[in-house]
């Protein structure tokens, strides 16, 4: 037994991104595990109630605007810097350049939101004047939380560049732990104040944390000059295509807690609640093997090509349906027992276990084509075909708001839920299809 182990063992450490994948499906598991936790300490310190839909209101509008930029820069860097890399060029003024252009564009960003968002809020909303008045006031609490998300994701998607994965695995833990820390010790005097101050100091405090670890490890040295190279604005292109896809795509969470607002005070919170339960395996199943893949994947494809790419799409395809198949059944079978074990202390609401219990149900059927997808999502940053990724986000939105207005009549916050399921479905459809087209015409 203890000879068939260790051969296992060696085995893994033979395959570099089989490896990658452990590691970091662990030490994520760890780092993300731990945010995963600040709404459920939320639920119990705060419950269900008129500042928790505010807040949550507010939280998912500056994640969205805020991730739609992170999320771009994360993973569209990676296939750059590997490129950077191979050609020994100087990392630090590409990233150095990152983060001054993104740093200016967050600061846009910020007065767009001041100037355009709240306003339009007492029209899109159901929300009371007092409500409206709290969200307003939270929303420019929570502005710094743009820049840092931003920052971060630029460093973060350069470390899986470099293979670094577990430096970027664990920093989201930090955020975690001085986020819980500060609402603790504040919530009594600021109330929900208290987890916007714990959530941008938390992200100020892991910038840090990569940059110093960055610096110590000297993996690269940062050239904080503004140099406009061909490579830098091609990078920017190929990311603004990202960027109007995930405002598109990524408008979809605030579209449904805009819609779920509209069906009575609770329901955003609720909704919000089954979100997160959705997004524990989603992430579990993202960070790690998908990380990964996007980075062994770049360099592969610079060293042997499209063909190579195609047989590295088909391996992880049957890797991860068998993965999220099973999953899906566990979480399904176990859905009431989790929603009542996460949820039922403190002060929530026991009334509203059963909503959140059906609605997290709804959510994980569509749970096998979202990290199915994904794995196409990869294949084409990777070729840096983000067009495609563009106009999928826009057929998934506006398919999103037609399935909303449809179900949510019928099954309110299920409805909502359900429609993200099936919105999944067809962007898997989507992807696949205009992944296989464009490696033929590669081929060709």
């Amino acid at each position: 037994m203890e000879i068939n182990v260790r051969k296992l063992w060696i085995q893994i450490r033979k395959r570099p991104l089989v490896w990658d994948t452990i590691t970091i499906t662990g030490w994520s598991t760890v780092g993300k595990g731990a945010g995963f936790l600040v709404p459920f300490f939320i639920a119990a310190w705060f419950g269900v109630s008129v500042e928790t839909d505010a807040f949550f209101f507010v939280y998912g509008l500056i994640l969205f605007l805020a991730g739609i930029l992170a999320s771009a820069a994360e993973n569209v860097i990676v296939p750059y810097i590997a490129e950077i890399r191979s050609e020994n060029e100087d990392v630090g003024i590409f990233v150095g350049s990152t983060l001054i252009i993104s740093g200016l564009g967050s600061i846009v960003l910020s007065i767009l939101i001041v100037l355009i968002c709240i306003p339009i809020l007492t029209f899109i909303t159901k929300f009371s004047p007092a409500s409206l008045s709290l969200i307003y006031r939270l929303i420019i609490e929570t502005l710094p939380l743009i820049l840092f998300l931003i920052w971060t994701s630029v460093l973060a998607g350069t470390l899986n560049a470099y293979k670094k994965f577990l430096i970027s695995a664990i920093s989201p833990g930090i955020r975690a732990v001085i986020c819980l820390g500060i609402t603790f010790f504040f919530k009594d005097r600021l109330g929900v104040h208290a987890i916007v101050l714990g959530y941008v100091l938390g992200e100020i405090i892991r910038f840090m944390f990569l940059a110093g670890m960055i610096y110590q490890r000297k993996i690269f040295k940062f050239r904080f000059h503004l140099q406009i190279s061909h490579k830098l604005l091609e990078f920017l292109r190929v990311s603004s295509y990202q960027i109007i896809g995930m405002v598109a795509v990524g408008f979809n969470p605030v579209v449904d807690r805009i819609m779920s607002s509209w069906l009575g005070e609770g329901s955003v919170s609720a909704l919000y609640y089954a979100d997160r339960l959705y997004m524990i395996p989603v992430t579990f199943m993202t960070s790690g093997l998908i990380v990964a893949l996007l980075s062994h994947w770049s360099g592969r494809f610079y060293n042997s090509g499209i063909v190579r790419l195609r047989q590295d799409v088909k391996k992880a395809l049957k890797t991860v349906v068998l993965i999220a198949l099973s999953i899906t059944v566990i979480l399904i079978t176990f859905n009431r027992f989790l929603v009542n074990f996460s949820l039922s202390r403190g002060a929530f609401d026991r009334v509203r276990l059963p909503e959140v219990s059906l609605v997290w149900l709804c959510y994980l059927l569509g749970f096998v084509p979202c990290v199915w997808g994904q794995i196409y999502v990869k294949g084409l940053l990777v070729l840096r075909n983000t067009k495609v990724l563009m106009k999928c986000a826009f057929y998934m939105n506006l398919l999103n708001i037609l399935f909303n207005l449809i179900l949510m009549k019928y099954f309110k916050n299920a409805g909502i839920a359900f429609a993200t399921s099936l919105v999944s479905v067809f962007s898997l459809v989507y992807l696949a299809r205009n992944f296989y087209k464009v490696a033929k015409n590669m081929e060709e």
